[in-house]
């Protein structure tokens, strides 16, 4: 959680500094590249935008963030996994169902 509000600060601080070189390139430029200035802060602006949904699409959600959280699996899916002598979980049973640790399937 820490490391990906650093990375977005970093980011963030980035286009920023980004930004600002490109108004002073183009104050030396003069007033007749306005029209490219705006093409890049829109095309800086969008690159921003598809970069910020990625990091919110990658967080994970707060329970699978629980150490033992185990996923949950449908009725008739392999729940366990035989290791030998021992056998792992794999995922937990929907509800009025059970891990059967004959067959290894959620019945």
């Amino acid at each position: 959680m820490a490391s990906s509000r650093l990375s977005i600060l970093c980011f963030g601080c980035s286009i920023l500094l980004l930004l600002g070189a490109c108004e002073e390139s183009t104050e030396i430029r003069g007033v007749g590249d306005a029209a490219d200035q705006r093409q890049e802060e829109k095309e800086m602006i969008e690159a921003l935008q598809e970069v910020l949904e990625k990091l919110r699409n990658s967080r994970l959600p707060l329970l699978e963030k629980k150490l033992g959280w185990v996923p949950s699996c449908d009725a008739g899916e392999q729940c366990a996994v035989r290791k030998g002598s021992r056998i792992g979980k794999l995922c937990n049973c929907p509800r009025q169902t059970s891990c059967n640790m004959y067959i290894l399937k959620c019945l």
